[in-house]
């Protein structure tokens, strides 16, 4: 399963009922829905690791989903119709609209050109001094533009943490995945409970809906009971 199918597939478990609209809704929209979810189920804070890129040592980092949340709006685009938002650099004009899940559930080929390919597929119209110009055609400073000003409209699009290291105090910019990050941690407290479940089923013969209904609390007293 693909990051952005994971995406759809966290998102619907807040829009259950908006599941054929999800992957025309814009990135950022979509990770502040999984962020929202990774809040009500596991809590708001974000516990990230990483290593540093001078002396390898582990770096933590703590923030809140509120803290990413704050970045993005959670309104939603009025009948789910994209937004476009204009760019105007030199004498181009360029019209263009937010990266969606299904525009990443298109891509084919190379990490490159599709790169490439989803940027120009996000041009609704571009002009040169009033002349209509091909999206391919767009010069490479206003394609920079372009990715700049996509992101300055949906920050949770792409997140970078910056990060020091207490070791060596090297700096530097490391990329966030909410939808990997909070998909591991559901997954690893899905397996967790399968295995509790499982324990206490062969230890007591209780049914599987029983245990599930036990409170956290209740359930660790019971696994407390068992032998190592």
């Amino acid at each position: 399963m693909s990051g952005t199918q994971r995406a759809l597939l966290l998102a619907r478990l807040i829009h259950p009922e908006r599941a054929e609209r999800l992957a025309g809704m814009p990135l950022g929209w979509i990770t502040l829905q999984v962020l929202k979810l990774r809040a009500e189920l596991l809590g708001p804070m974000l516990v990230c690791l990483a290593n540093c890129r001078q002396c390898g040592a582990v770096v933590e980092s703590q923030l809140e989903t509120e803290q990413l949340s704050s970045l993005a709006t959670d309104a939603e685009p009025a009948d789910f119709t994209p937004q476009v938002f204009p760019l105007r650099q030199d004498d181009y004009c360029v019209e263009f609209r937010l990266p969606t899940c299904a525009d990443l559930l298109a891509l084919h080929g190379s990490p490159q050109s599709a790169a490439r390919r989803l940027a120009m597929g996000l041009v609704e119209h571009a002009s040169q001094a009033g002349r209509g110009v091909a999206a391919a055609d767009l010069p490479a400073e206003i394609q920079t533009a372009l990715e700049h000003a996509v992101l300055e409209c949906d920050p949770l699009a792409h997140i970078e943490l910056g990060l020091s290291c207490p070791t060596c105090g090297c700096c530097w910019a490391e990329p966030l995945h909410v939808i990997d990050f909070v998909w591991t941690e559901i997954s690893a407290v899905a397996q967790r409970l399968l295995n509790e479940v499982a324990r206490l089923a062969y230890a007591f013969g209780w049914h599987e809906a029983d245990i599930l209904a036990m409170s956290e609390v209740r359930r660790q007293r019971y696994l407390e009971l068992l032998p190592s």
